[in-house]
């Protein structure tokens, strides 16, 4: 679910990198390596918009190196990792509407469930609500069912 096209590198200045990956159908759902003169990370994030790094920031961080030699070629097999690891595409509905009210990217990170909000609309009326929770990752050969693209021509001009 990675298309090398849509995977891009971006930065803070001359000091920050930041390769990111993204999920080619969950609407910014990424895997970002963060690298940084004295330490290396990786995180997920819904990157979406880059006129500041902050949807990067607020990543939940999976792993974290000092910046050595010796970082980057432990990040291999954690990155390796991390690319199939399982995503929980969650998509909440009002009635039989088409078009999700709310959709999450849940992870299992270290025995806890970390959400990234994807799409969230707040409604104070109840309604009847149905849920469709799919599972993919981005090694994953088929396609989630409901499909939100990346948003990466707008990206690719900010980066």
């Amino acid at each position: 679910m990675v298309d090398p096209a849509e995977t891009f590198i971006t930065g803070e200045g001359k000091e920050i990198c930041m390769l990111v990956i993204p999920h080619r159908w969950l609407g910014g759902v990424s895997l970002v390596i963060v690298a940084r003169p004295e330490w290396i990370d990786l995180r997920w994030a819904v990157v979406t918009d880059l006129r500041d790094h902050d949807q990067i920031d607020l990543g939940k961080v999976v792993d974290g190196w000092a910046s050595l030699d010796a970082a980057v070629q432990a990040l291999d097999p954690v990155v390796v990792q991390e690319l199939s690891r399982f995503i929980q595409w969650s998509c909440v509905y009002r009635g039989e509407a088409a078009r999700p009210r709310r959709i999450r990217a849940s992870l299992d990170l270290n025995g806890q469930l970390s959400r990234l909000d994807v799409v969230s609309e707040f409604s104070l009326w109840p309604w009847p609500r149905r849920e469709v929770v799919e599972r993919t990752s981005l090694s994953s050969t088929n396609p989630p069912a409901f499909r939100l693209p990346v948003p990466i021509g707008r990206l690719l001009k900010q980066a």
